[in-house]
């Protein structure tokens, strides 16, 4: 009894060896890659705004890009520097070098309204940056409800002047999520507990696929059936 009771103390709940293991294999790799050439390409703009510059992360969540940039979120998320909706930006007009709005379009309920305060808060010659998915399974944060092509988002974005557009998540990662989804779904029957566990297990079987990603999102036709595009504008002077 006692060797039984020193095993389950061993390897039970409180963090023994085998629930160290459940709790692994209960988060598999996340099945999209953003690889370090797309985070670079926030970065950069960022950079190349200078110190100096007013730079606006809206819907920022814990990403951090410098002590100078503006975090914007409705939650404080630890680097968070000004509590606000997107819907209402609580800044001035032409204030802003730079606006950035990464994986925010798809979470808003009226992303017209987002994108008409990001416009109306940059400066005339400004940057503006956003991403939104293309090919992605449902996901909410808290709603998910739009998607849209690389000419889309930038039809989204008017008027806007189109600077450059591409592809923010490649093409193997639509497959590696799209297949971990589809699978545990049908597996489950609609059974949350079960759709957990097979979307865990699925999901080391099948992440490794993404990692094609590193040479197919540099081949831009592929924007077809990439995960997620990007477009980077420039607002009109006068």
């Amino acid at each position: 009894m006692t060797e039984t009771r020193a095993t389950m103390k061993r390897d039970g709940v409180k963090g023994g060896p085998v629930s160290r293991l459940r709790a692994l294999l209960a988060a598999p790799p996340e099945p999209f890659l953003v690889t370090a050439r797309s985070k670079r390409r926030v970065q950069g703009l960022v950079d190349a705004a200078g110190h100096g510059a007013i730079v606006l992360n809206v819907g920022a969540g814990a990403t951090f890009y410098g002590p100078h940039v503006i975090n914007v979120d409705i939650y404080d998320s630890g680097t968070t520097t000004t509590i606000a909706s997107a819907l209402a930006l609580p800044f001035a007009d032409s204030l802003a070098d730079l606006v950035v709005l990464q994986g925010v379009l798809e979470h808003v309920e009226d992303a017209e309204k987002t994108l008409s305060e990001c416009h109306r808060v940059l400066k005339p010659g400004g940057l503006f940056y956003t991403e939104m998915p293309f090919l992605q399974p449902y996901h909410e944060s808290p709603i998910d409800v739009r998607r849209a092509t690389r000419p889309g988002l930038a039809r989204l974005c008017a008027p806007l002047e189109e600077v450059e557009t591409g592809i923010h998540i490649g093409p193997a990662s639509t497959l590696t999520w799209f297949l971990r989804e589809l699978l545990a779904r049908v597996i489950s029957g609609g059974r949350p507990r079960v759709y957990a566990r097979a979307s865990s297990l699925l999901g080391w079987v099948v992440f490794p696929l993404k990692y094609a990603d590193y040479a197919l999102e540099k081949l831009p036709q592929l924007h077809t059936v990439a995960s997620s595009c990007y477009f980077l504008g420039r607002k009109r002077e006068g």
